[in-house]
């Protein structure tokens, strides 16, 4: 089981990490409204995200929107953070009904893994950015290995002697 609990919070550390250096927005210090001066490149790049076009001399701001790849990396902290914890918990529980909600947990913590860029969130559209080809197989792999674990947890758990208690009690 020390194994088990040591590559659980290997894998809840996967997990947190690398999306935040995989998303479309690490390394780029975007503030929080792009400043479009009076040009043809700014009134055009304005236009096309959906506002009226602007006049010679006028100064707009539009408000930036992050990437959806970038909500993505965020939530999978939500995933990752309680699988190191339960990797802790797992290195130290001890009686079989612990386990078996750890082993429990740890699955759905590895489907919430999968379900975050492919259903929940999401990623960006152009399968050619860095979410696409580095995060999201990232987090498929890590929460299908997650997901094992999670069922070996519970299969190893099951197979466990009883903590504590002696066979004349439990004859009795």
């Amino acid at each position: 089981m020390k194994v088990l609990a040591i590559l659980i919070m290997v894998m809840g550390l996967v997990i947190v990490i690398v999306p935040q250096f995989t998303n479309c927005e690490y390394g780029n210090s975007h503030p929080a409204t792009i400043n479009m001066q009076s040009s043809v490149a700014g009134a055009v790049e304005y236009a096309s995200m959906g506002a009226a076009s602007t006049t010679a001399g006028e100064s707009t701001s539009v408000p930036y929107r992050m990437m959806k790849c970038f909500w993505s990396a965020r939530a999978e902290i939500i995933a990752g953070v309680p699988l190191v914890a339960l990797g802790i918990l797992l290195f130290f529980a001890r009686r079989k009904e612990t386990i078996r909600v750890i082993g429990i947990l740890t699955v759905l913590l590895g489907v919430l893994t999968i379900v975050i860029p492919t259903r929940l969130v999401g990623t960006c559209a152009n399968t050619a950015m860095v979410c696409n080809t580095e995060m999201k197989p990232t987090l498929l792999v890590a929460g299908g290995i997650t997901v094992a674990l999670g069922v070996a947890v519970l299969v190893l758990g099951e197979m466990r002697r009883q903590a504590g208690g002696s066979a004349a009690v439990d004859a009795a």
